[in-house]
């Protein structure tokens, strides 16, 4: 099930170029790796782990790296996370052109307070919630998939199935490419430096 929503959510994308370009570097990956259409339009108005009112328009100049997902999450979630924090690493000195944003899918439990908490371990990526209509915003501005399940027999009470891509966009805002989450940090890092480069 979740399988065919994360390739319903994927058809767009898919259909509108078919993936990178063909004369992308060798060392770039190709698996995993769509180009987006304009109609992902990458915007969002929520506020970071300090309270602060925070838009895509902040970001104008530096690439973003965006991750959706949930403080909740048992697995995928805080792999994808330290995925993103090593890319940082990798990319050395031009990790500054860059702005790494985790976007809660789960607000209602990820405050500002549980997102400072959960991201003590790197300051670096900005983490975004707010209320349900802003985020259902942001996550349709990214089409992204997210849908809570009800968990009768766990403390949790719910999870949140939803799909598992980073989008990277210019330095404009506008998202140009999904990532299947998964990916290497040195995967990442190339396809993060060639966007810095353009």
């Amino acid at each position: 099930m979740m399988r065919a929503l994360v390739m319903a959510s994927l058809s767009l994308v898919l259909a509108a170029c078919g993936g990178v370009e063909p004369d992308a570097a060798a060392d770039i990956p190709t698996q995993g790796v769509a180009r987006l259409s304009d109609q992902f339009t990458g915007d969002f108005a929520l506020i970071d782990k300090d309270g602060k009112a925070v838009t895509d328009e902040d970001f104008q100049g530096k690439v973003m790296l965006v991750y959706i997902g949930f403080t909740n999450c048992p697995d995928v979630c805080p792999g994808d996370v330290g995925v993103m924090s090593a890319t940082l690493n990798e990319l050395g000195d031009k990790a500054d052109q860059v702005a790494p944003i985790f976007i809660s899918a789960d607000p209602e439990r990820d405050t500002p307070e549980v997102l400072r908490d959960y991201f003590g371990f790197d300051d670096r990526i900005i983490a975004l919630t707010g209320s349900l209509e802003a985020t259902s915003k942001a996550l349709a501005s990214f089409k992204a998939y997210a849908q809570k399940e009800e968990l009768p027999d766990s403390a949790l009470g719910y999870t949140v199935n939803h799909t598992r891509f980073y989008y990277l966009t210019d330095r404009n805002g506008q998202p140009e490419y999904g990532i299947v989450g998964g990916v290497g940090p040195t995967e990442l890092a190339a396809l993060v430096r060639r966007s810095i480069s353009q």
